[in-house]
């Protein structure tokens, strides 16, 4: 089987394909310093998210010892209260409806 091409038609085809190939080497032969930079491209930085879980992680772990240290010490007390003894709240009366 053999197709037939018109002479409009290559010449499309070879324009198409002469300017992908010029986009191609645009694109390979590019400067990095062309390139926009990581930072200003939304990208987000998965070092700088790390030490920040790290530090906010670090943080919690100071307060737990500080709680700790009270509840050793005795400075604060806790009390439980059995909930069937403890008298339950009234509930609270529904708004009126306006007119």
């Amino acid at each position: 089987m053999r197709v037939t091409v018109d002479t409009y038609t290559r010449l499309v085809l070879t324009a198409i394909t002469v300017l992908l190939t010029v986009l191609a080497l645009g694109l390979w032969y590019q400067s990095p310093s062309a390139v926009a930079p990581a930072q200003g491209a939304g990208i987000p930085d998965a070092g700088m998210q790390t030490n920040q879980v790290l530090d906010r992680l670090t943080s919690i772990d100071a307060s737990l010892a500080e709680l700790k240290t009270l509840l050793v010490s005795g400075a604060v007390k806790v009390q439980v209260i059995d909930t069937k003894e403890a008298p339950a709240p009234a509930p609270a009366a529904p708004p009126k409806a306006q007119p």
